[in-house]
């Protein structure tokens, strides 16, 4: 091996260590969080029943609407490959928060090593799958969201395996319909949310390369073909049909405003755009012929998702996380071409913060309408921050208040919650019977055990703006004459701490406290 060679070795040993620590080191440091449990409680349902039954006799898990189960009580809001995973690790590892994020973890970190293995054999270029790798394990949306037990990591990975899957059939090798077919099916059975732009992508990529690669667009057919054969079996199950009301809205402009912006924050700095633009023109982009019509691919497929992500009614950085290694890729591919100081200089501040997307904000100013989050933005010290997260201890105000529950409550006892959540964050992690005041409501339930007058998490008032908090007033003599009031003291956490959203992921346990009610029933 040439000293060049063993140079390469080492920083990438090295690098892949980094990547080891951030990924994979502490999952177990925090409880899972509202969107995690819906996983968990599925996944534990899946152990007792054998299928993801939303109702296990004390239970009944609603995310959204009663629909989000069939008539046989079967989960159907989603396709379950992210739950039976979860079940799998829960049957080698235990029930615990190590075994429910350690395969989702796991998939992201293969990510990054298959996206340097692919940056490697298309471009012929060490340097530039080695500033690939570095952007990979430094970036905090992509370390957040993969180390979250939910589909997230999934969809990352197949992304990655369906950009290699083209690559291949650009060499002519069949292997690439197969890797596309399982790439899209995996996306489909854990969210659908990426396929339908990646269908459209081969469709018109199978038609732009279809003289230059000769049944090139036949191959792609034929994956899709497979996909659509496969999908069509959940799509007729579940009534697919029933969700169409999660799309479409008044407010597109602001979303792919709020993308744009996040895609600056996290992925490729708006302010880096004008060098690769200036190095098209010069045309040093070009390689060889595969890696300049994979550049092309990789452009196309980014509004070709984004014409489809801005059509969901809710905005969150999971729904472009799988864009990340698209951008990471041209960014990488960006600087590679950069004269060397200032390669190295964007390098290094991109690896450790994310002051060159800040910088970048000013540019949304020039719109009359604001993203929605903007004031969320804040210059900070990403790698400082996962690194204290990863060697200290985080304790939030859900984690006292289950930690209460679990220390004065028994077996089979009732908690009447207020809000549009569920809770399960309390179903995974006690045994009691939780129930929305919304069900309260609408049927008649004897007397609870306890009484929460705020969900657990406070996570769902968050992001609606507004408080579902029990109206205190009315029931005030019903309460004093059947309840006793308690006062627990719990950390002041932010309700969407654990949220694997960049802007608002709160990294170690608050300095303060607050008082959070709870009533239990008089014993007489």
């Amino acid at each position: 091996m040439s000293q060049l060679d063993r140079k390469t070795a080492v920083v990438l040993c090295i690098t892949l260590l980094i990547g080891m620590f951030f990924y994979l080191y502490g999952l177990n440091g925090r409880i899972l969080w509202e969107d995690e449990t819906v996983t968990t409680n599925l996944a534990v349902n899946i152990l007792k029943y054998g299928i993801p039954l939303g109702d296990d006799g004390t239970n009944r898990l609603i995310f959204s609407t009663p629909d989000d189960l069939n008539k046989d009580s079967v989960w159907v809001f989603s396709p379950w490959l992210s739950e039976y995973i979860t079940a799998v690790s829960f049957a080698l590892l235990g029930k615990n928060e190590f075994a429910a994020r350690l395969p989702f973890a796991l998939l992201g970190f293969l990510s990054v090593i298959f996206l340097f293995y692919i940056v490697l054999v298309c471009f012929k270029d060490r340097q530039m799958a080695l500033i690939t790798l570095l952007l990979l394990v430094t970036n905090e949306a992509l370390i957040l969201h993969s180390r979250q037990c939910r589909y997230y990591s999934i969809s990352v990975f197949m992304q990655v395996l369906f950009i290699y899957g083209f690559y291949l059939l650009l060499q002519r090798k069949r292997l690439g319909i197969a890797l596309i077919a399982t790439a899209l099916t995996c996306q489909f059975y854990s969210n659908y949310l990426f396929v339908p732009g990646n269908v459209i992508l081969m469709l018109v990529a199978g038609l732009i390369f279809r003289k230059k690669y000769p049944g090139i667009f036949y191959d792609l057919i034929i994956a899709a073909t497979i996909l659509f054969a496969v999908a069509l079996v959940w799509v007729i199950y579940a009534r697919l049909w029933i969700q169409s009301g999660y799309v479409g809205s008044a407010f597109y402009y602001k979303r792919l405003l709020f993308y744009i912006m996040q895609i600056n924050m996290t992925m490729f700095p708006l302010l880096v755009l004008p060098l690769p633009v200036y190095f098209w023109r010069r045309g040093d982009f070009v390689v060889n012929r595969i890696s300049r019509d994979m550049i092309f691919f990789l452009l196309v497929m980014i509004p070709l998702q984004l014409v489809f992500i801005v059509n969901y009614k809710s905005f969150y950085v999971r729904y472009v996380i799988a864009l990340a290694p698209v951008f990471i890729v041209l960014l990488s591919l960006t600087l590679r071409k950069t004269p060397l100081i200032l390669r190295y200089t964007i390098l290094a501040v991109l690896c450790v913060s994310n002051l060159i997307g800040y910088a970048g904000l000013p540019l949304f100013k020039l719109f009359k309408t604001k993203p929605v989050n903007l004031e969320y933005q804040r210059p900070v010290i990403t790698i400082m921050n996962m690194f204290m997260e990863r060697i200290t201890p985080y304790v939030n105000r859900s984690e006292e208040i289950i930690a209460f529950l679990n220390e004065n409550t028994r077996p089979g006892q009732s908690l009447l919650v207020s809000g549009l959540g569920s809770d399960f964050p309390v179903i995974f992690y006690t045994k009691l019977k939780v129930i929305r005041v919304e069900e309260a409501m609408e049927t008649s339930v004897e007397m609870p055990d306890w009484i929460f007058p705020q969900t657990v998490s406070g996570i769902n008032e968050y992001f609606m703006r507004k408080s579902f908090s029990i109206d205190m007033l009315s029931i005030s003599e019903f309460l004093k004459t059947n309840y006793d009031m308690l006062k627990i003291e719990v950390y002041n956490s932010s309700p969407v701490g654990s949220v694997p959203e960049p802007d608002l992921y709160e990294y170690v346990t608050p300095s303060d406290k607050k008082v959070f009610i709870a009533f239990k029933k008089k014993i007489y």
